[in-house]
Formats: structure tokens, C-alpha cells, sequence
């Protein structure tokens, strides 16, 4: 019998709880600057790729019982399967580090006064080194805990949000045309791209019948919830909203709650932070999966101390340069996430046939 490190319940709920919470933070400012009212347009073309991508995987599941890495060297050797594993390596890589700065401005613009250190946030790195370190399952019992906190967190927010919102304000569909959609919908590559997820939970559960509709439906479900806290989020700050670096913070303190009670809504904020660090912990946990697999790497600590501290000093070291790294990163990283998550994960389609002969060569 095989010893599957996941439940179809812990995909669905990993969705969920790890690919919300990090689109919540600058995407929807720098969405707003390129597309105003039809920002939340540029969302759901990036969760329309997503879902396609994850359906065409839920295809292989159905028609397969391998792992992705097993699918690569069976149909193309190992030392393409390798080459391709330094790819999601780097890709993992990059993917975490503009959330983790995000996080890191975050805390230190919206929560804190005055800081004289950056030690302050080592404890993320610490606890991102120490999920690495760990088998797939624990990500997967992680999901069946935290996905209850992001829904609390989200829920208050919107909650104290939605009274101020003018829904009309996105109107009309479409007025800026689909050049500023497609262009926000690329530069909003770095958050999306969940489909790279789901190919490292090809082979890793027990797939049965519908359990592609219940993992397309969760995804769904947390797409559909980021395009209404955009939608939200315009509604309230219209043609202002892209002067509004963090719409985490911004989206519901005029609220009349907050007016007569507190900064109430900094529950539902400190919330989603606390589950936030698990999800930026996640691409760490899979770049260390693929380095381990290129090095043939058999101690667990190592290729997670390797990443976050290659991620750590970038972090502390370039950080008063965020703003400009984040610009290059939408302007020229932005066909590389692309690719890696939404273009090459299709190839596993082609794989899930009988062994390619190549592959007997180049092994």
C-alpha cells in the first residue's frame, strides 16, 4: 500500500489557507496603478490560468500514480529532471523573496514606529528554515489548522470593510482596455502561479473520483476572494487606490467601528500576518525539496539553511532598495513565473504515456 504524504481534504485547504493572504499586501495598488477600476479583471485572468493549469494536472493525477519528479526522469532522464529542478529551484527562490519583503515593509511601516534593527524579523526565517526541514505531511497538517485563521481574518476585514464600499465604482467593465489588464495580469505573475504547488502533489495522495472538482473548487474559492477584496478595495479608495502601498492595512480603518471603538480591524490583520508566515514559508519548503534532489542532499537542515540564508542576507541587505527591485522584477521576471508555473507544468501531460526511449539514453 502506498504511504501518501497528503489528503485531498489538506490540498483543498492548502489553497485555501497559503494563496490568499500574500496577494492582500501591495498587488492590489500595483494592479490599480496599471489598471484602475478593472484591476480586479487583471486578477481573474491570472486565477483563469491558474485553474486551467491545476486542471490540466488533476488530468494527470487521474491518469497516473507517479510523483512529478518520477513522471520527469521516466519520460525524460534524470539529468533533464535535474536541469528542470534547478529551474523550480531558482523559481521557488525568486518567488519568495518579494513576499517576504513585502511583509518585512509591512511590519515595519504599519505596526512599528521606530525600529533601530532588522533582527526583528529573524524569527520568520527561522521558523521558514525549520518548515523546510520537514516532510511534505507536516505542510499538509499545517493546512488543516491554518486555513480556519486566514478565513476568521479575512471575514473581519471585509466584514468592516464592505459598508464603505462603492460597488459601482468599477464600472464599466473594460474601460481600460484589455492591453492594461493583460499587462496587469502579467506583472501580477509573482503572486499567482499556484499550479507550481500542485505539481509537487502529483503522486503524493490517493486521487479518487471528483477530487479534481473539490481542489478546483478551493482554489476557486480563494481567487474569488482576493478579486472581491480588490473589488473592495477600489470600491472604497477609487481613483486613489494605487497610492495605497499596503490595501491590508488601508481597507477597512474608515470604517465606522473604527472611528468610535479602535483600530478593531488590526485583530483580523494580526490574524492573517500569523497565517501569512506559514505561506511565505511554503516556496522556501519546495526550493529546498528541489536543491536537495539536484545535490542528491541527505540532511535535512541543510538546503533550508542554505535558502534562508541566501534569502535573509538579500533581504537585510537590499532592503532599502525593495521598491526598485520590485519594479525589475515585474518588469523582467514577470515571463520566467509565467513559464515555470503555468507553461511548463503542461509538459506533464505529455509524460503520463509510456516511457520515452530518449530517457533510457540519457539516464
Amino acid at each position: 500500500m502506498t504511504n501518501y504524504q497528503l489528503k485531498t481534504r489538506q490540498i483543498c485547504l492548502f489553497f485555501i489557507a497559503f494563496t490568499t493572504i500574500n496577494k492582500l499586501f501591495t498587488m492590489p495598488s500595483l494592479m490599480a496603478s496599471l489598471a484602475n477600476e478593472d484591476m480586479w479583471l487583471c486578477a481573474l485572468l491570472n486565477v483563469a490560468l491558474d485553474l486551467f493549469t491545476i486542471f490540466a494536472l488533476t488530468c494527470v493525477c487521474r491518469k497516473q500514480n507517479l510523483t512529478f519528479i518520477q513522471l520527469l526522469e521516466r519520460g525524460l532522464g534524470k539529468k533533464w529532471t535535474k536541469a528542470i529542478m534547478i529551474a523550480y529551484f531558482l523559481y521557488f527562490l525568486l518567488k519568495a523573496y518579494i513576499p517576504i519583503n513585502e511583509q518585512k515593509a509591512f511590519v515595519e511601516l504599519a505596526l512599528y514606529i521606530n525600529i533601530t534593527t532588522d533582527l526583528y524579523f529573524l524569527p520568520f526565517f527561522i521558523i521558514g528554515f525549520y518548515m523546510a526541514t520537514k516532510k511534505l505531511r507536516v505542510l499538509g497538517r499545517l493546512a488543516d489548522i491554518v486555513w480556519l485563521i486566514t478565513i476568521i481574518g479575512f471575514t473581519l476585514l471585509i466584514s468592516l470593510s464592505i459598508h464603505n464600499t462603492d460597488f459601482l465604482a468599477v464600472l464599466p467593465v473594460g474601460a481600460n482596455g484589455i492591453k492594461n489588464v493583460a499587462l496587469g495580469s502579467y506583472v501580477g505573475s509573482n503572486w499567482y502561479g499556484e499550479g507550481a504547488y500542485f505539481l509537487f502533489f502529483i503522486g503524493q495522495f490517493a486521487y479518487h473520483k471528483r477530487d479534481g472538482v473539490k481542489i478546483l473548487l478551493s482554489y476557486l474559492a480563494g481567487g474569488v476572494a482576493v478579486i472581491l477584496f480588490m473589488v473592495v478595495f477600489y470600491g472604497i479608495f477609487k481613483s486613489i487606490a494605487f497610492r495605497q502601498s499596503f490595501a491590508l492595512t488601508e481597507i477597512a480603518k474608515y470604517t465606522t467601528v473604527i472611528n468610535n471603538i479602535g483600530r478593531f480591524d488590526y485583530l483580523g490583520i494580526i490574524l492573517l500576518l500569523f497565517a501569512n508566515v506559514f505561506a511565505l514559508s511554503v516556496p522556501i519548503f519546495f526550493a529546498s525539496k528541489c536543491l536537495d534532489y539536484v545535490f542528491d542532499i541527505k540532511k535535512d537542515w541543510l538546503s533550508p539553511l542554505i535558502i534562508t540564508s541566501t534569502l535573509l542576507v538579500f533581504t537585510i541587505g537590499l532592503g532599502e532598495y525593495y521598491a526598485t527591485i520590485q519594479v525589475l522584477f515585474s518588469k523582467y521576471f514577470s515571463a520566467f513565473f509565467l513559464f515555470m508555473a503555468n507553461v511548463l507544468p503542461l509538459v506533464t501531460l505529455f509524460l503520463t504515456k509510456k516511457e520515452n526511449v530518449y530517457a533510457k539514453v540519457s539516464s
